[in-house]
């Protein structure tokens, strides 16, 4: 089934960190009505596959008068065509595709042997730097500009009443059923995927991160399973 609680999270940012674990991500501390909210953007991936991003500046949103019109806060979206959701496949900007594969550039996992060692560790640290810095660069601007907003698309989850927040900001179709990467398959739907919509009105400008995985097929069928 695909992934729940399609949403889009508009908010104020205040403060960003990397957090460690099974999948290391950068936690976005976001300040928007009903929160604070947490946003969790992937720099790396739980199964080994080698991770895709672009950042796109002078961006334009498939929909950008519905989107500056939404609340600040989450939104719950319709995963269908014709609305706010988006779709790395599917949607487009101006009649061209949003973002196609062939954008993106390849971030390779460390491929050492001790895995969850110190000296893994510090390896996935340096493979992963560019992104991170990417991303933290972003927050900083959107943090020194009053008016600045970040739009997170993914999956909001509420843990326990006390942290409510926002992950999945990436593609979320096209994983392989069975064999490597089949662990997520069950996520997989189309106009469903996550990204990060960065606006600085001080600037004029928008910005977007696009992130995915080297497992995921982009030739996918009305269920959001490859092709």
């Amino acid at each position: 089934m695909p992934i729940t609680n399609y949403s889009v999270l508009a908010g104020k940012p205040t403060a960003g960190k990397v957090v460690t674990g099974s999948s290391t991500h950068y936690q976005i501390t976001m300040q928007a009505p009903g929160g604070p909210f947490t946003v969790a953007v992937n720099i790396q991936s739980v199964d080994g596959s080698e991770v895709l991003y672009d950042i796109v500046e002078d961006f334009t949103p498939p929909d950008l008068a519905a989107l500056t019109a939404l609340p600040m806060g989450m939104t719950a979206l319709k995963s269908e065509p014709g609305g706010l959701a988006l779709d790395f496949v599917r949607s487009t900007v101006n009649g061209a595709p949003m973002i196609t594969k062939e954008q993106m550039t390849l971030l390779p996992q460390a491929t050492t042997k001790s895995k969850g060692s110190a000296e893994e560790q510090m390896v996935q640290r340096a493979r992963t730097k560019a992104l991170e810095n990417a991303v933290v660069t972003l927050l900083n601007m959107t943090v020194a500009d009053k008016d600045g907003v970040i739009y997170a698309f993914g999956s909001s989850y509420a843990d326990s009443g006390k942290v409510d927040g926002i992950h999945d900001i990436h593609m979320n179709q096209g994983n392989p059923v069975g064999g490597q990467g089949g662990g997520f398959s069950g996520d997989n739907g189309v106009w469903q995927d996550g990204a990060l919509f960065i606006n600085l009105p001080s600037k004029g400008t928008w910005t977007a991160v696009f992130i995915a995985f080297q497992t995921e097929s982009w030739s996918t069928d009305s269920s959001g399973n490859p092709v």
